[in-house]
């Protein structure tokens, strides 16, 4: 029979070609990538084989008969190892790391098993192929089960790429499918045809497919450094796990990059962070380094100390020399924190978020500290979690509420306003302390949601209770950072007020130097329209932060709240008296009031007195109260006034 064998040629072509494009790009090794290797290696080999075999039995009159057995049991002994090949690279490229039961390892390996144990008896036994007296070729009785084996882990990797198809996407299912399909048509031809030699061919331009679609090199790299990804880090990480030996990561924050944008520009920000890319694995020796994020990157190495010190001190030497670009210097700087395997975290996932956890802890501290990654950020990172999946529902369930704390009034002796808070109580977790759900929520944009229904909360009380009956002028409403950035903010407040008719001199809008600063623009129009409506504002925690003056010269404030340490400082410390006292003199002067917070004691008071303060917020005179606790404070206080 005369074997048209120039698909099998045109499979070795193309599996040369993609070997070669394979080594070429090859920049990390992973369990996918072994899986690819031995895949590509087997259809080369099958081809080579087959074609051998061919032009042995076609060519070679003179070749012994059991070189002939040789050669075609060679090849369907290779080429059989294809499917199950075919099926691993699949599911490496789906689920990064699995074990299988003793059992689940008897039912992978059987198949492929008894089809080796037919193929390589077929010499005595005959059961798959032989030669007839004349030489001729012909398939034996059992041929048929080389076929099922196949067919069982084709069938494993559909079933597979639908078990996961959550976690595969097109690109595998499409790959799968289509060799799936082309095998069965391709069986059929083979049988219908069988001096055609295509199976071979097929199997390579599957291979090829996995190579563009899962496989391509060029996908664990990040194309603005050049240097591995996130991906590359997890598969390579994961190599590292399946070792089971400990190792270190040394996790860089790079200072500064989300600003490179609008100090130099795009184009000029790629190439310092290609030059700073080629520093860092000058750095990091013959270690690869892995950009995780947009300035986080990892650096993973063995478990040596010696090592370690010596690869972080080589990095603080590559961020204390600026980076060149044309006729300027670019100075960057770092955060580093380290962890160790299996010590600090046994996940790939728990790896990830350790390290970003502890830098994120980091983000004020000194350029160049260098910290050991802290379990408590793993730790904090859950309850934070936990606390938003509670606030997600805790209006509905009525976990938040307001409490109010009064405010004193010098001249009139008497609580004359009071400051709204929220707060946050759950049967799992218990009472919430604002310092731990308010910056959750501002992170996950959750706080709008929290400030509407404060300031809902707070207008139906004042509407229902007639506060200005019992004496109360007003009452303090702090807006978040996120809501002074809110360009409707004022529509936004008008809406709920209007919906209880409620006068709008009858709320007081606190806001910190900070949100000011975010949304000065924003912030001073809103302040604008709200003002004219007969509404006032506050600024809060002044003596923190900047404390800029500028901010009390620009924005209409009608009260100016002194924090607490500002307070409490000048109790004890002559410096720190003089700045209170100047304070409260100059912000008089401009025409505002002072509210004093944090007063607990009697000679706080006197003092705070003295200096000339209006008001005064602290625990000696009340700690922040229920509604209920607050209308019976207030209307004793407004019988005795």
């Amino acid at each position: 029979m005369q074997y048209i064998i120039e698909y099998e040629v045109a499979a070795i072509i193309l599996s040369l070609v993609v070997l070669f494009s394979f080594f070429r790009k090859k920049i990390v090794t992973t369990t996918l990538t072994n899986s690819f290797m031995v895949v590509l290696i087997v259809v080369l080999s099958a081809s080579i084989i087959d074609i051998a075999g061919v032009y042995a039995m076609n060519y070679c009159d003179n070749a012994p008969l059991w070189l002939k057995y040789f050669l075609n049991t060679a090849y369907y002994a290779v080429f059989s190892i294809f499917p199950i090949a075919f099926y691993n690279c699949i599911r490496g490229s789906i689920v990064e790391h699995y074990t299988r039961t003793k059992f689940k390892k008897i039912r992978y390996f059987t198949p492929i098993v008894i089809a080796e144990l037919l193929i390589l008896t077929t010499p005595f036994t005959h059961f798959v192929f032989y030669f007839d007296e004349l030489l001729g070729y012909h398939w034996g009785p059992g041929f048929v089960l080389i076929y099922v084996s196949a067919a069982i882990y084709f069938g494993s990797a559909i079933y597979k790429s639908i078990l996961y198809r959550k976690l595969a996407d097109t690109s595998h299912r499409v790959t799968v499918y289509f060799y799936t399909i082309s095998c069965v048509i391709t069986v059929i031809i083979q049988i219908s045809v069988p001096r055609l030699l295509v199976i071979g061919f097929i199997a390579t331009v599957s291979v090829m497919m996995l190579f563009l679609s899962l496989v391509n090199p060029t996908n664990y790299l990040d194309k603005e450094m050049n240097i591995l990804n996130e991906e590359a880090f997890r598969a390579v990480t994961n190599q590292f796990m399946q070792k089971e030996k400990p190792f270190r990561i040394i996790g860089i924050h790079v200072i500064g990059v989300s600003f490179l944008n609008e100090t130099i520009g795009l184009e000029h920000k790629a190439q310092i962070l290609k030059q700073l890319s080629i520093l860092l694995k000058t750095a990091a020796g013959k270690y690869q380094v892995f950009r995780v994020s947009g300035s986080r990157l990892m650096i993973v190495i063995p478990d040596d100390e010696e090592l370690q010190k010596k690869t972080i001190e080589r990095v603080h030497n590559v961020f204390s020399d600026s980076i060149l670009m044309g006729d300027f210097k670019i100075s960057l700087t770092e955060h580093i924190a380290v962890m160790r395997y299996p010590d600090d975290a046994q996940s790939i996932d728990d790896i990830e978020e350790l390290m970003r956890a502890t830098l994120h802890s980091i983000r004020d501290a000194e350029p160049g500290t260098v910290v050991h990654a802290d379990k408590e950020a793993l730790r904090k990172k859950e309850r934070e979690l936990k606390i938003l999946q509670v606030m997600k529902q805790a209006v509905r369930r009525g976990d938040f509420y307001v409490v109010y704390q009064p405010i004193y009034s010098f001249e009139q002796s008497r609580f004359t306003t009071a400051e709204a808070l929220v707060r946050l109580e759950n049967e799992e977790l218990g009472e919430v302390s604002p310092e731990e759900f308010i910056p959750v929520a501002e992170h996950n944009g959750m706080i709008l949601q929290i400030g509407e229904f404060v300031f809902e909360s707070v207008c139906r009380f004042v509407l229902h209770q007639k506060i200005w009956e019992k004496g109360i002028e007003y009452i303090h409403v702090n807006l978040s950072v996120i809501q002074c950035m809110q360009k409707d903010l004022a529509d936004q407040l008008f809406r709920i007020m209007d919906l209880y008719n409620l006068d709008y001199r009858y709320i007081n809008l606190e806001v910190t130097e900070s949100a000011a600063i975010a949304s000065s623009d924003v912030l001073m129009s809103n302040m604008t329209r709200l003002i004219e409506r007969n509404m006032n504002f506050s600024l809060d925690d002044f003596g923190t932060g900047f404390s800029n003056t500028v901010t009390l010269i620009r924005y209409p404030f009608h009260t100016i709240k002194l924090d607490k340490s500002m307070v409490w400082e000048a109790m004890h410390n002559p410096k720190a008296e003089t700045v209170l006292r100047n304070t409260i003199e100059m912000v008089k002067l401009l025409k505002m009031e002072i509210v004093a917070e944090g007063a607990e004691t009697p000679e706080q008071i006197e003092k705070l007195k003295e200096m000339g303060a209006d008001f005064v917020q602290g625990y000696y005179y009340s700690k922040p109260i229920t509604r209920d606790d607050f209308i019976r404070l207030i209307t004793e206080d407004s019988r005795r006034w």
